[in-house]
């Protein structure tokens, strides 16, 4: 199967560079309860025929990614672990690289701690998963399990496999690229020396009162989540200069909703700082720039900017927003999902990862360094400070002169 535009980037910048496990995408889940280790096999088996990708190898055709389906199957990895060795297996399962051509390009291990306890981790590589793909898959999983894992039926089988965000139209193409004439970016090069950065994660969750406010603010103001999250995040990291931020979009059509692929197009933008303007003002002003870009969200910028550089992140700051659904329910289990399952790599100075559900929580990751986490500690903290503070006060100023931002580099 040939691949898409956006899958032959990530495959080159694979051959550029050793990054381990920076395309790494992956979801685990605390499992309470007796599992039966057979029926999750069986579960694994069918979600592989539900969506074909999960055992495909990508493969070097004449200097072109092909992905090559069928060529693995899609086993399950069991091992017996003991509490005090369990984080220490999932990481390396959720850390470890994929080799592109010897595939496969997905796994599945369980990990069980007990009898009735065990964590289970799934695993696959960018060029055939989408932060949306993680949540597809662990609910056909959850699926499969609950129902017909026992009798080999497939439950609610998807549509055709297909390689993923599809080459846009002529006029699209033309549309984008007068867009970024006028908005010319400036991608982040590789780090120097071209491997990844060892990176640490803090996480916060939104306090039940805050989630209460922005769902009440939102619905009232007629504008989103996410562009209420964002604005708050720029005030915070406000300088003398523009913010250019890096926004992770959907390409998802909605006959593409059920499948799993790489349905994701990163895009820089550049906001202007707030200037002691309200967070009412700041916040009209974020969300007329995104509505711009969202009309181009289709088109890989590296097909409007021909010659540009590899790039593991289009901006210094890049955000990632999405909606999750309630926890998959496992037959007679219970299920504590960790969304954000972090690979341990830093592709750009701060990755910020808001998973929105029943629960609301912003990861912040960067790189390590010596005094790294404090400042991180600071920011996010800041951050949720000012998100009570503007949901109660939207016309107050978002960034108040007094204030001075924590150090961030």
């Amino acid at each position: 199967m040939p691949t898409s535009p956006l899958q032959r980037g990530v495959w080159f910048n694979e051959q550029l560079a050793a990054l381990g496990p920076a395309y790494t995408v992956a979801v685990t889940v605390d499992l309470r309860g007796r599992v039966d280790v057979g029926r999750l096999a069986r579960a694994c088996t069918l979600l592989a025929r539900s969506h074909p990708l999960l055992t495909a190898a990508c493969l070097n055709l004449d200097g072109l990614p092909w992905l090559a389906i069928g060529a693995h199957p899609l086993a399950l990895d069991v091992a017996a672990v003991t509490a005090g060795t369990v984080r220490d297996r999932v990481d390396r399962a959720v850390r470890t690289r994929f080799d592109l051509s010897a595939g496969p390009l997905a796994r599945v291990r369980w990990y069980a701690v007990g009898a009735d306890h065990g964590v289970l981790v799934l695993a696959a590589h960018h060029l055939i998963v989408d932060g949306q793909s993680k949540e597809i898959l662990l609910r056909g999983l959850a699926d499969h399990y609950r129902h017909d894992a026992a009798t080999g039926r497939a439950v609610d089988p998807s549509p055709p496999a297909t390689a993923g965000h599809r080459t846009p139209p002529d006029g699209a193409v033309a549309a984008a690229c007068e867009y970024w004439w006028r908005n010319p970016p400036r991608p982040v090069d590789l780090h120097p020396g071209g491997g990844p950065r060892v990176a640490e994660t803090v996480v916060r969750a939104l306090a039940r009162r805050t989630r209460a406010r922005l769902a009440d603010a939102t619905a009232e103001w007629g504008v989103t989540r996410f562009e209420v999250l964002l604005t708050v995040l720029l005030g915070c990291l406000a300088r003398d200069g523009p913010t250019r931020v890096a926004i992770e979009m959907s390409v998802r059509s909605p006959a593409e909703a059920g499948l799993t692929g790489m349905y994701v197009n990163e895009l820089p933008l550049t906001f202007p700082p707030p200037a002691g303007g309200s967070f009412a003002a700041t916040l009209a002003t974020v969300r007329a720039r995104l509505r711009e870009l969202y009309a181009h969200r289709t088109v890989p910028l590296a097909t409007c900017r021909p010659g540009s550089r590899p790039f593991l992140a289009t901006a210094p700051l890049s955000v990632s927003y999405r909606r999750i659904a309630p926890d998959p329910i496992f037959d007679g289990l219970t299920a504590e999902v960790d969304w954000s399952a972090g690979n341990a790599v830093a592709r750009n100075d701060l990755h910020v990862v808001i998973a929105d559900g029943d629960r609301t929580h912003v990861t912040f990751q960067f790189p390590s360094s010596p005094g790294a986490r404090h400042r991180a500690d600071a920011l996010i903290d800041r951050f949720l400070a000012v998100l009570d503070r503007s949901l109660t006060a939207p016309q107050a100023a978002l960034v108040r002169p007094s204030e001075v931002p924590p150090p961030w580099t």
